[in-house]
């Protein structure tokens, strides 16, 4: 068993990956340990692209937003030529945060404290008393990488980011349909799971729980039930078939993408159940449709990234989630449900019959997650074996541990 309290020696850590076995939870100290939470920060989220949120966030040039992430705060805005930027929120003067609301509107990004002001391309273009001798072009705002991919923005904090572009492509073949850059936010919510981002990312990577916590989601999605039942299982898979062959005639995509070199992402599409034509209370449309669609054809596009991003998008609205680490025992997460640009609130939807699925599904993982955690801290707690349906846990744990293992 691991430790949970005192310091760890990289000696220690080491020996606790090396003596993993495979097809079973983690360690106790992988869950609770302050020296693994900060490796995890540098060697799973510092390296790699993460999601911040819908481009509609940024509509207009001026708009920004920040998104605290690893003790960073990142500014994410788009210029005066509609181009969406983002820069670390950090005065180059003496290190001042610049904006300090969680999001707004800014000709300009001013410094609180001494009044530096940067445009929004962040370069410096006002500082009271510079001496001649310092090069103001030098003291632009540090950039972040940023991608901006279907109507989603990704940003990546690494020097030197990793290829994206084999993700992009696949989501652009995907998302491009749903034209996600043509939506407005039809409801924000950001709460914190007491529970370290591995518990969370381990729940959202399977659905072996889902019968048993989330009985919404199951009357919602005919395959949660399916593989548990080998009847209901061939009926899921007939389904299936029937549901492809009539997608395909009303030109829409099908498909999927699996986890490969291309990238660390896998989703596709896929139906929801006979009758239903959206992910919602009674399965019927709650929003105007979305992009390119001019009829429902009963499906979602649902995409997953490692280390944990996820997104679920039905022909009439969208959900994107967004976990970030805040702390050995906590996680934020972040729901953004999307509608299409033009529709209002009380006349073309309900905004509570647009979230309810997810809403609810949502708070009992976070319930469940924050038990998981509870236990996980017990002098008792040893790791368990991961079964036949909890596969793509394990190929979570085995990529975490490689990456942690990385010291490049």
């Amino acid at each position: 068993m691991g430790r949970t309290g005192g310091t760890m020696r990289m000696s220690e850590i080491s020996e606790l990956i090396s003596r993993h076995r495979q097809g079973y939870s983690l360690e106790q100290a992988f869950y609770v340990s302050p020296q693994i939470f900060e490796m995890d920060i540098e060697r799973i989220y510092r390296r790699h692209w993460l999601l911040a949120g819908p481009a509609c966030r940024v509509a207009q040039a001026g708009d920004y937003f920040t998104y605290q992430i690893a003790g960073d705060s990142i500014v994410i805005l788009r210029d005066e030529l509609g181009n969406i930027r983002a820069h670390h929120n950090v005065c180059r003067h003496r290190g001042s945060r610049i904006c300090l609301d969680e999001q707004g509107h800014a000709k300009r990004l001013v410094c609180p404290y001494h009044n530096w002001a940067y445009d929004l391309n962040g370069a410096l273009c006002s500082a009271r008393h510079l001496p001649e001798s310092v090069d103001q072009s030098s003291l632009g705002l540090h950039p972040v990488a940023v991608r901006v991919v279907a109507g989603l923005i990704f940003i990546c904090i690494a020097s030197d980011p990793p290829e994206f572009g084999a993700t992009a492509a696949d989501l652009i073949e995907y998302l491009a349909p749903h034209g996600l850059e043509r939506t407005t936010i039809c409801r924000r919510e950001v709460e914190i799971i007491r529970a370290n981002w591995k518990v969370v990312a381990e729940n959202f990577w399977e659905c072996y729980h889902c019968a048993s916590t989330h009985p919404e989601f199951c009357s919602v999605m005919s395959y949660a039930h399916a593989q548990n039942n080998e009847r209901l299982a061939d009926e899921r898979r007939e389904f299936e078939r029937d549901w492809e062959t009539a997608t395909q005639q009303l030109g829409h995509k099908v498909g999927r993408v699996e986890f490969s070199d291309r990238g660390l992402h896998q989703g596709g599409r896929l139906p929801i159940r006979p009758g239903f034509v959206t992910q919602s209370r009674d399965g019927q449309p709650v929003a105007p449709l979305l992009g390119e669609y001019t009829q429902f054809d009963g499906g979602i596009t649902s995409f997953m990234h490692l280390p944990l991003i996820w997104y679920v998008v039905s022909n009439d609205h969208a959900l994107l989630t967004r976990f970030t680490p805040v702390s050995p025992l906590e996680t934020e997460l972040e729901l953004t449900w999307l509608v299409r640009s033009d529709a209002v609130a009380g006349r073309d939807y309900d905004p509570d019959a647009v979230c309810w699925l997810w809403r609810v599904t949502a708070e009992q993982d976070k319930t469940i997650c924050e038990n998981n955690q509870r236990g996980i801290m017990s002098s008792r707690y040893q790791p368990g074996p991961y079964t036949t349906a909890e596969s793509s846990v394990n190929d979570l744990v085995e990529w975490y541990l490689q990456e942690l293992s990385r010291n490049d």
